[in-house]
């Protein structure tokens, strides 16, 4: 899936609408560089939710975990500030990922799950043979396998270039591409 978001109050509106096809267990994984809008989308994915407007949404860049109760448990997890596979492996994430909240990682490249496009590739079709793949290797320290993998692309100040792909979840109405 591919979108364009032209504000911030879009790419909260793409967020919105990602939020509210995810279930219990599900792992967003967020890839973009330093104010590429992950925690603005974060924050619509919140909002999707449920999540009451009057609990602000903030990225736990030094708390690196913040905890919220909406209609699911959900968990913002923020890898910036960490930079070595041990100290990520400390923060327990494993009770985050394999729990029964819904787990979403900023600068998830630091986990070092195969990724299923780069920014040199489109996302894969549904119905190619590389999507049926799986996304599992020696080099996935944490397991993950099925997950929706959000690369984000600042093009200018405010317009973002989204590549959305859900691997190995359960069939949803995801957005389609006509948000734009």
């Amino acid at each position: 899936m591919k979108f364009q978001c032209k504000t911030p109050e879009e790419t909260f509106e793409l967020g919105q609408q990602l939020g509210k096809q995810l279930v219990p267990s599900d792992i967003v994984l967020l890839y973009g560089d330093l104010g590429a809008g992950k925690t603005t989308l974060i924050q619509g994915i919140c909002c999707g939710l449920e999540l009451a407007p009057e609990l602000p949404v903030r990225s736990p860049t030094f708390t690196l975990i913040n905890e919220y109760q909406a209609k699911h448990s959900i968990y913002h997890i923020d890898l910036y500030r960490l930079d070595t596979l041990a100290e990520i492996e400390n923060l327990g994430l494993e009770e985050y990922l394999f729990g029964d909240g819904i787990t979403l990682i900023e600068w998830a490249e630091k986990l070092e799950v195969p990724r299923a496009m780069t920014k040199d590739q489109n996302p894969l079709e549904k119905n190619s043979s590389a999507s049926q793949k799986s996304p599992l290797h020696s080099s996935n320290p944490f397991h993950i396998s099925a997950h929706l993998e959000i690369e984000i692309t600042p093009i200018s100040n405010d317009f973002r270039h989204f590549n959305i792909q859900a691997i190995g979840l359960s069939q949803r109405e995801w957005p389609n591409s006509t948000l734009q």
